[in-house]
């Protein structure tokens, strides 16, 4: 096929108007040539002294270089992360800067308040945890002034739209009791009101649960009587505030409020609540726990209201318009507890996926809201019969059982067990005391049973409330009476508490004891072990000296229901009364509580008389001018004095003399220090008669003793007597010393010649003793003895007159032979204290001669 060319294209006719330029695909056009430029251009000017950077300098940043100032304005963003991320950096700032709370405190909650009533979940949360930072770092002088800045958000948040704000909102009312307490009173109205409108209404479990929680917490707060303080407390309290409470708080705060009047009116609310949940199709665990704060509400509720109503005017005004047999207050309030009665005992048939120790949880609740009332006379038959009878079918199977849980879940249950069992039958209260027994004999040396158990018994065995004595009790006394000695003992090393409830029924078991004149077998022995015992190693202390006063003297009180007291027992004692760390008062009361069991008959004479005889011969006081040794010996004059002041008790003063005489002389003769001597002389002195009933082979032992007694007491107690300025302390010491002494000179003219025969004859003249200090002292001594105008004249009379001036003669005689080996300063004060004698007993014996 033969192609055909291409004609060529003839020209258009005519003119041509521009000229056609072919563009390729994607170039861009040049501008025309008369395009106006609008381009322009511009120099920044930098000032570097109004940069931001600079502004912030030396001030507190987050991490993102915000302010707190700026962070508390984005706490209003209307973005919830905004807001999120402005609460954490706050609290960043805070922790990096603490000084910044402590001057901005107030602002800050003032800012953060708005927050409570967020609509994101997530910034309330961070609010929270930002709370709980803060308010332990806020001082309690701004207690008042914060609460009253966050109650109005509060208050205002629980009324909001959202059932999670609402719910929020108790959270941040526990949050701030917990860190701020404050007056109930103030906002007892609006937080009655709110938890009554929210517990009714959520139907959620856990939600209830919550707020039950916070409530709880809240009525744990309560004092037992608020009427009387209220309107003082809630003035003081408004008058402190600088921020005012707005709006409804405001109303429902002023004043004082009746806070028993509003308890009285929220607890149907609680009942109903209870009602609710117990009529649920379902009961779980959710349920249970709801269930258990509800009525530990109700139980702290009816504590109140029963203490509150008990109150002086409110009942007598209220009682008025009653019969006198009616307890009003009590009647009201079961009344208003009916629904609750009804229903107990809960039982585990109704609720099959509940364990039966949690059903018997609720009902010990139960049980402890009903025993809050004061009297039951009035109340249904069959009230205490109930709670009895379930007491006492649970007490016996769960404690048989075996098992350890269901023995812990009695133990809330014990200590209501005596006050019920006033109202029952002395058969009924046989049966309980039985189980309780078994009780004790079942569970584990120092556990929470053990313990319940023991008060529960003691309160129990009150001898109040015993008409009688049936064989059953007196069998139970018994083992009670020989098991508790031991128990005491191997409870060494334990907590006090231990000891102090045990000694608690132990003093009950006494006291039962003697109510119903049982004999304690062998108690004596089994309790002595408790004080001291004698081991191949010596004395071994028992827990007595290691427990507290208090317990100590629980302790010492059960010594007087003990009988008989026997030797071995008070030898025991007389060890706690030896030990060092043993305080006067509790020697003391076991001479005061041994002097009562003594006078009933519970000890024999002889072995009560050994024992004070023991006790002042032996106790010992330190040497030296420690104050622990001027504590001791204050408290060994107490001790002495106490026991002179015993004695006239036990019989004629002629007849203990005979009694005591002999081991008294044989003590006094023997080598004890001179406060024990002190002590037994004042003793003699004080079963003594004049003229003096000690015969002569006494008078000749003691005679033999007295003058180095005499002696050692100038000089543990210096010879100041002789100073020109006297030590008033030194000389009131030596008259006690020395006084007995000087009344048994009074009674005894053979027994004051034979001391003054044996200070001349030198045998008290140690060789390892200096003479002028032997001299000096004997000196002291006549010095002392001149002093006193009874002694002084005694001395210058006829019968003694020759034997001092024998002894005079002596002194003069060895301190001529012994000058040479005397210094010359100590012989000058020897021959003044001796020219001052002579001068003083011939001044007396002129008096003498001119008065005859």
């Amino acid at each position: 096929m033969v192609k055909h060319k291409s004609q060529p294209k003839k020209p258009k006719k005519g003119g041509v108007d521009f000229k056609k330029y072919k563009r390729k695909l994607g170039r861009k056009l040049p501008p025309p040539k008369n395009a106006t430029n609008t381009e322009i251009k511009s120099k920044a000017i930098v000032l570097p002294e109004q940069s931001i950077v600079s502004q912030k300098e030396g001030l507190a940043l987050s991490r993102k270089g915000l302010t707190l100032k700026e962070l508390l304005q984005h706490t209003n963003h209307n973005n919830a992360k905004v807001r999120k991320d402005a609460l954490l950096g706050i609290k960043e700032i805070l922790l990096k800067h603490p000084a910044e709370l402590e001057l901005h405190k107030i602002a800050i909650i003032e800012k953060l308040r708005e927050r409570i009533r967020d609509d994101n979940h997530i910034v309330r949360e961070e609010l929270y945890k930002l709370f709980e930072f803060i308010f332990p770092k806020c001082a309690k002088e701004l207690s008042g002034q914060l609460v009253s800045l966050l109650m109005v958000y509060i208050f205002n948040a629980m009324t909001h739209q959202a059932s999670a704000v609402r719910l929020t909102a108790f959270n941040f009312l526990d949050l701030v009791g917990h860190f701020f307490p404050f007056p109930f009173s103030a906002y007892a109205k609006p937080i009655f009101r709110n938890y009554g409108d929210a517990l009714l209404k959520n139907q959620l479990l856990e939600d209830r649960n919550r707020m039950l929680t916070g409530l709880l917490q809240f009525l744990k707060r309560l004092p037992c009587n608020e009427s009387d303080t209220s309107a003082d407390e809630n003035h003081l309290y408004h008058e402190n505030h600088t921020y005012a409470c707005e709006s409804e708080v405001s109303n429902d705060t002023n004043g004082p409020t009746d806070v028993g009047g509003l308890l009285k009116d929220f607890l149907p609310t609680l009942v109903r609540c209870f009602e609710i949940i117990h009529n649920g199709s379902q009961i779980d665990e959710q349920s249970f726990k709801c269930m258990h704060l509800v009525l530990q509400c109700i139980d702290l509720t009816v504590s109140y209201l029963v203490a509150d109503a008990y109150v002086g005017e409110q009942y007598q005004e209220f009682s008025n318009h009653l019969e006198p047999d009616v307890v009003a207050p009590d009647l009201l309030l079961f009344s208003m507890l009916k629904k609750l009665w009804e229903v107990f005992p809960l039982n585990v048939f109704h609720w099959r996926s509940v364990e039966d120790d949690s059903i018997f949880m609720l009902n010990t609740v139960i049980i402890k809201i009903f025993l809050q009332f004061r009297n039951w006379d009035n109340f249904p038959s069959g009230l205490v019969g109930k709670l009895f009878e379930f007491i006492k079918i649970e007490l016996a199977t769960k404690i048989e059982s075996g098992n350890m849980l269901q023995k812990k879940s009695v133990i809330p249950l014990i200590p209501y067990i005596p006050k019920l069992t006033i109202q029952k039958s002395f058969d009924s209260r046989c049966c309980i005391f039985q189980a309780l027994t078994n009780a004790f004999r079942n569970s584990s040396s120092l556990s929470s049973l053990r313990l319940a158990c023991i008060s529960a018994i003691t309160e129990m065995l009150a001898p109040e409330r015993w008409e009688s004595s049936p064989d059953s009790i007196d069998l139970e006394v018994r083992n009670w009476l020989q098991n508790l000695p031991l128990l005491l003992v191997s409870l060494d090393g334990e907590d006090p508490l231990y000891f102090k409830e045990v000694l608690r029924l132990q003093l009950h078991s006494l006291q039962a004891a003697s109510v119903f004149s049982l004999a304690a077998d062998r108690m004596g022995d089994n309790f002595s072990r408790f004080f001291s015992f004698e081991s191949d190693k010596g004395t071994c202390y028992g827990p007595f000296t290691s427990l507290p006063v208090d317990v100590q003297e629980l302790a010492v009180y059960c010594l007087y229901y003990v009988s008989p007291i026997d030797p071995i027992l008070l030898k025991s004692l007389m060890s706690c009364c030896l030990y060092n760390e043993i305080q006067v008062h509790v020697v003391l009361l076991i001479l005061q509580v041994l002097q009562s069991a003594f006078k009933v008959g519970h000890m024999e004479v002889g072995d009560y008389l050994s024992f004070l005889i023991t006790l002042l011969s032996q106790f010992h006081v330190p040497s030296g001018d420690s104050s622990d040794a001027a504590s001791k010996l204050v408290a060994f004059k107490c001790i002495t004095s106490d026991v002179c002041a015993h004695l006239p008790v036990v019989g004629d003063n002629n007849l203990l003399f005979k009694m005591l005489e002999k081991s008294i002389v044989h003590q006094i003769c023997s080598k004890i220090p001179v406060h024990n001597k002190c002590a037994l002389l004042r003793l003699v002195v004080a079963l003594d008669s004049k003229p003096t009933a000690l015969s002569a082979q006494s008078i000749h032992m003691i005679s033999c003793s007295l003058p180095q007694y005499l002696i050692d007491v100038i000089s543990e107690f210096g010879e100041g007597y002789t100073e020109s300025v006297p030590s008033t302390l030194n000389v009131k010491i030596k008259q006690y010393y020395l006084l007995p002494c000087f009344h048994l000179f009074a009674g005894s003219k053979i027994l004051l010649n034979h001391v003054l025969n044996a200070l001349s004859s030198g045998h008290h003249f140690h060789p390892q003793v200096e003479y002028s200090a032997i001299l000096r002292r004997i000196l002291s001594l006549l010095l002392y003895m001149c002093k006193d105008a009874r002694m002084l004249k005694i001395l210058v009379s006829s019968s003694h007159k020759s034997v001092l001036e024998s002894l005079l003669q002596n002194l003069q005689s060895f301190l001529v032979s012994r000058s040479s080996k005397i210094f010359f300063g100590e012989r000058v004060n020897i021959e003044s204290d001796f020219n001052q004698l002579r001068s003083i007993i011939n001044s007396a014996v002129e008096q003498n001669l001119e008065a005859k």
